[in-house]
């Protein structure tokens, strides 16, 4: 007959092994990261033209960054970029996100002629559930990768690229 006492300790082995099995998969955030965030804001930016795109610029600036981290990406909207530091500045980081531009298709009465049609884009690859003014920074520090959320960017005046005339010149 088992013993209730090895009952509870099989019962705990199985339970931790389906906990860990469930969450190898995701990202965990580190809630303490080794640097402050002062800010976090973000600007969309379109050009003159729907062929030249739109995009987000996403702007870091923090308070301090130790020298053992080296920040790598930015994930935003279903969107990912390597951080730029700002030659000037070295506690001031941007990522340039570009919006996919829309692809020209065929719609017509006939569905055979709209066969060749390019399959939408739907990212699933994305590795983040966020919220549009959330954000994750991936960091390496001692050779190991971190992942930062943050919880609440601030958006800017939008940047409108005028579209340039060729009658213009």
């Amino acid at each position: 007959m088992i013993s209730k006492k090895s009952t509870i300790v099989m019962l705990a082995v199985v339970l931790l092994s389906i906990h860990f099995s469930c969450t190898s998969g995701t990202k965990i955030f580190e809630q303490n990261p080794p640097f402050t965030i002062k800010e976090t804001t973000f600007q969309n930016w379109f050009a003159g033209s729907q062929e030249f795109g739109r995009g987000i610029h996403i702007f870091l600036e923090f308070e301090n960054i130790p020298q053992e981290v080296k920040l790598d990406s930015i994930y935003f909207r279903g969107m990912a970029e390597i951080l730029q530091r700002d030659p000037e500045n070295p506690l001031k980081y941007k990522g340039n996100l570009k919006a996919s531009a829309k692809q020209d298709v065929v719609m017509d009465e006939n569905p055979a002629k709209e066969m060749n049609n390019p399959i939408p884009d739907i990212q699933k690859d994305f590795p983040f559930d966020l919220s549009p003014k959330e954000a994750v920074i991936s960091y390496r520090r001692n050779n190991k990768q971190y992942y930062h959320k943050i919880i609440d960017a601030k958006e800017i005046e939008a940047l409108n690229y005028p579209s340039s005339n060729q009658g213009d010149n």
